[in-house]
């Protein structure tokens, strides 16, 4: 039978001899190891250069990739630097601060080295991605400002480009090494692309429904979002109490100006999307239901207890996606407490949602099909390993009478046996679940900013020998 199952896990925990994983050689050899063992899709979190907290769900940008991915060894091997000594090889959480700036001060030499050799190919660049130059001289002004947000920059900085057309010149060297790290990052990643689609490996990708604030399209776009004449925010997003917390998720969020974005069809958004879809092979829309309707939080509010919900711009914006992007290929998070017409969005539009059996295995009338993306559990929830560890003996037994087997030590690999066998378009397991990882391995605490989000690492591939639950048995 043909494989439909695959891996979640993102690039950042990968191993690496650099302190995170990158687009280099873990990268390749974990899409041989997918295709060895009967994987069909390998999910990343989201790529773009992260935000607040180091997340990846708040960042600077849509379009450009986070630099801490860019490979040096590739670079080594294209004759840009030489062999780069290890760092924080054997770390299982990833630093990313040191890593930045250890990153930086190397990749700083393959760009002076790059610019001597080929400064023609960074000038077509420029040309054929015409979101760098702003993202770039963003990224330099944050730097000139102390990494204030924009909104508390000087005045020459703030509104740069209402009055200049083209990048500050006394600022060319360092607005070029933002771009060559944009060059850079792109090459490596459609490398990994290509590999994979040899490899019969899908890339799914991912994109937050909003963008963080402190970051380009806000800077550049600021109609387009609930942003005041004092260039601050009065409204942000999250969503309310739910299953992670009863006081909500406070995401701090720019909320999108839909009116305004009508005007032009949506114009930003639908690039935005269009744009990442075309970095994968599949895009999942994180908080799709936000299409449909949308959490308000005042600005300032503490908790998002005190919010509202609003009608989004539904069928609308994607009819517009569509006339575009006729063959794009998304996945609907269809996640939480929703209204029926969330789901009748996403089915009008013939979306695969998601199954999320840490919520729904306890629930005799909720069962999976063959529309959806079955996972034991997504980034944002606990390791597969870690949920049933800390399951009570009542709810243990409720789930040996639902699989119909008995309740005894084996039961942990009975709820894999049914993860794998009941009906799914694709069903994504994290990494740490088929290695029977506690909650050690957790890559996120919704609601919580900082370590230990996002910092989880693998140490090497020596997990190659150590994965419990390898899927050949399910393809037989």
């Amino acid at each position: 039978m043909e494989s439909k199952y695959g891996i979640l896990l993102s690039v950042s925990s990968l191993p690496s001899r650099h302190g995170i994983g990158d687009f280099g050689e873990a990268s390749f050899k974990f899409i041989d190891w997918l295709k060895e063992q009967g994987y069909k899709y390998w999910q990343t979190l989201p790529i773009n250069p992260l935000g607040p907290g180091y997340s990846p769900y708040m960042s600077t940008s849509s379009n450009a990739l986070e630099f801490r991915y860019i490979s040096l060894d590739l670079l080594t091997k294209k004759g840009l630097l030489p062999k780069v000594p290890s760092f924080q090889e054997d770390s299982n959480k990833v630093d990313f601060y040191s890593v930045g700036e250890y990153k930086k001060e190397w990749l700083y030499k393959a760009y002076k080295k790059f610019m001597k050799k080929h400064p023609e190919t960074l000038h077509k660049f420029k040309t054929l991605n015409k979101w760098v130059n702003s993202y770039a001289t963003f990224e330099v002004f944050k730097w000139m400002n102390d990494n204030k947000q924009w909104n508390e920059w000087d005045i020459e900085y703030l509104d740069y480009f209402k009055y200049h057309k083209n990048p500050p010149r006394h600022l060319k060297d360092q607005i070029d090494f933002v771009i060559f790290l944009q060059y850079v990052a792109l090459k490596q990643w459609k490398r990994i692309l290509r590999y994979a689609k040899k490899q019969g490996i899908k890339i799914i990708c991912d994109m937050p429904f909003y963008v963080g604030f402190d970051g380009v399209e806000c800077w550049l776009n600021r109609d387009q979002f609930s942003i005041g004449s004092d260039n601050k925010l009065f409204e942000v997003g999250g969503v309310g109490p739910d299953a992670f917390s009863d006081v909500g998720q406070l995401w701090g969020t720019p909320i999108y100006n839909f009116e305004k974005m009508k005007e032009d069809n949506y114009s930003l958004l639908i690039n935005r999307v269009g744009y990442l879809a075309n970095l994968c092979d599949y895009l999942r829309i994180d908080h799709f239901r936000a299409f449909d309707t949308y959490y308000v939080i005042p600005a300032g509010e503490e908790t998002a207890r005190n919010g509202v919900w609003k009608i989004g711009p539904r069928d609308d914006f994607f009819n517009e996606l569509y006339k575009k992007y006729p063959n794009i290929n998304l996945i609907a998070e269809d996640l939480g407490d929703l209204r029926p017409e969330v789901l009748e969005l996403r089915d009008q539009f013939n979306l695969p949602g998601m199954f999320i059996c840490e919520f729904t295995i306890f629930d005799l009338n909720n069962e999976s099909t063959n529309r959806q993306l079955v996972y034991p559990g997504t980034h944002d929830n606990e390791t597969l390993y870690g949920w049933y560890l800390n399951l009570n003996d009542d709810q243990r037994r409720f789930i040996a009478n639902r699989l119909h087997v008995e309740y005894n030590d084996e039961l942990f690999d009975k709820i894999v046996d049914y993860i794998y066998t009941i009906p799914s378009l694709m069903t994504i397991f994290q990494l740490q679940d088929i290695l029977k990882l506690d909650n050690s391995a957790r890559m996120n605490w919704p609601g919580t900013v900082g370590d230990p989000n996002w910092t989880w690492k693998l140490k090497d591939f020596s997990f190659i020998d150590n994965v419990k639950y390898p899927v050949g048995k399910y393809l037989k």
